[in-house]
């Protein structure tokens, strides 16, 4: 049992070898990120002839990462430039809020309390697919800020908003309807939205196919392959080794059971 043990052992050691090694042949271009941030720079990647594949971040509980080739990184790297991806983090309430200071002030904790809608603003809005990036921005007084007799200022909004394609994937009205729903006192037609379209990224430079044996592979690719082609035979070989260990042993104990017998016959009554 101690045996067969050990050679599962080795079996098992090879298998996680040849994981440690394809997983060396992948790095991450971006990490922490939401689930739906994480599916649209894999999107972005695989339009441009980039693989790329989710997973969990290990780093941050909830969060995803975003792996490519090793060999690819530098390209991975420059369409994400190219995009803006991934967009920069907005700050919520809660986030924007903080602990604050000892006796905060009422005009700091009601710029803090803006900033936060912002933020859950351009969250909400950067959901929406076909989305790029998204800012927005919050022009609203403060409560009794105002001196007496004086009229209130209203509040008003703008945003700036970055999309794929020619036609936003939300309509103006609706993002103007969306900013006034979060802000008291906000009217729709004081929202000024204005959307752009983000620029196409220019295709990446070919490059080219390799091919290993009989299978053709982008050169990206090439190395990666090789590698898991590497560990696949090592793990072969070495379940190969142990079956092999296991039968010469089993000879070695047929023959000395063999012998055993043998020995008993002549010592017996003559």
């Amino acid at each position: 049992m101690a045996r067969w043990i050990g050679v599962r052992g080795r079996g098992t050691a090879g298998a996680l070898a040849a994981v440690a090694l394809v997983s060396a042949c992948t790095a991450p271009v971006a990490r922490s990120l939401e689930e739906s941030e994480a599916n649209t720079i894999v999107l972005a990647l695989e339009e441009q002839g980039l693989g790329a594949e989710k997973e969990a971040d290990p780093t941050s509980e909830g969060r995803f990462q975003v792996l490519v080739a090793r060999d690819e990184t530098s390209a991975a790297v420059a369409v994400l430039a190219q995009q803006g991806l991934p967009p920069a983090q907005s700050p919520g309430v809660l986030e924007a809020l903080g602990p604050g200071g000892v006796v905060p002030s009422r005009a700091a904790e009601h710029a803090k309390l803006v900033a936060g809608k912002a933020g859950e603003l351009e969250r909400s809005l950067r959901s929406v697919d076909g989305v790029v990036s998204v800012r927005v921005h919050l022009a609203v007084p403060a409560p009794g800020n105002g001196f007496p007799g004086q009229a209130t200022q209203k509040p008003s909004a703008s945003v700036l908003l970055r999309h794929r394609g020619a036609n936003p994937p939300v309509a103006p009205r609706d993002v103007q309807v969306l900013v006034a729903g979060a802000v008291e006192g906000l009217e729709a037609d004081a929202v000024a939205v204005v959307a752009t379209p983000a620029p196409t990224p220019p295709p990446l430079v070919d490059r080219g196919l390799a091919r290993l044996g009989p299978v053709t592979v982008s050169r990206g690719s090439l190395g990666p392959l090789r590698l898991a082609l590497g560990a696949a035979t090592l793990l072969v070989l070495g379940l190969l080794g142990g079956v092999l260990a296991l039968w010469a042993r089993a000879r070695r104990v047929e023959g000395e059971l063999l012998e055993a017998r043998g020995g008993a016959t002549d010592a017996g009554p003559q």
